[in-house]
């Protein structure tokens, strides 16, 4: 598969995935579910051995991304600061979610993988408990905890089809794409939890949110946030060197590394 049909296959999955999660009415109320594309290139690799119709690609994949949107969906009722009906309507959103990828499970009859993505979700639930209770974590640990929320879906998905030295890169690279994420809402003046964590790490005894700091504080924040970036790209940089990737992943992870955080 060349370039172009790798880029018109990300595509079409996406597409495939905004119209299985647009519901007019929850759209009304609640923020947009983000869809990575990175995420789905990853997928798609880990699947590229096996010579698998398109259509079973499109459904796996698009599976292994619904479960992400709807812990991602979840994730979004712990702001205490939104209107009643909208976390409402997002833990409503989060199940429809989950009820999508349900459906598109059983329509794939795949009894092993079924089980493989359910111990990926309860590690994932797991790893976040451990994230709200900072109490109980140091900054490497927590960092360490994130990145494997991040993944873990996807590593599950990797292992299950056989790809398992793409691991490791995939682990890093949606490391990155979190922390690159949390950094511009942070800039960008929005609602941030790891920048919250942040805080409770590096400034433990100051009681203000991360937008009540002063702008010296603001900014050594940032800058511990820039750190685990830079860290990340090198980590990427090494990996990517013992892995054999197809073009497009190639170009995305160059520009990762390249684009100015």
């Amino acid at each position: 598969m060349n370039l172009q049909e790798r880029m018109q296959q990300v595509a079409s999955i996406k597409e495939n995935i905004q119209q299985k999660i647009s519901q007019n009415y929850l759209m009304q109320y609640i923020d947009k579910p983000y869809i990575d594309e990175d995420r789905i290139m990853i997928l798609i690799e880990s699947l590229s051995a096996l010579n698998l119709p398109a259509a079973s690609i499109e459904r796996y994949v698009t599976t292994a991304m619904l479960i992400q949107i709807a812990l991602d969906t979840h994730d979004k009722v712990n702001n205490a600061n939104e209107p009643l009906k909208k976390q409402q309507l997002t833990v409503l959103a989060g199940d429809y979610y989950s009820g999508l990828y349900y459906k598109l499970l059983a329509e794939v009859e795949n009894v092993p993988l079924i089980s493989s993505l359910a111990s990926g979700i309860k590690l994932v639930n797991e790893y976040k408990i451990i994230l709200y209770r900072i109490e109980d974590n140091n900054l490497k640990d927590y960092i360490h905890t994130l990145k494997k929320t991040e993944s873990t879906i996807v590593s599950k998905f990797i292992h299950f089809f056989g790809f398992n030295h793409l691991s490791l890169l995939s682990e890093e690279i949606l490391l990155l794409n979190k922390l690159l994420r949390e950094k511009e809402k942070a800039l960008e003046g929005g609602s941030s939890y790891f920048f919250e964590a942040l805080k409770k790490f590096i400034f433990p005894t100051n009681q203000d949110s991360f937008y009540q700091l002063s702008n010296e504080n603001k900014n050594v924040l940032i800058q511990t946030c820039q750190k685990y970036i830079k860290q990340t790209k090198d980590t990427i940089l090494n990996v990517k060197e013992q892995v054999k990737l197809n073009e497009l992943m190639d170009q995305r992870i160059n520009i990762l590394l390249n684009q100015e955080s």
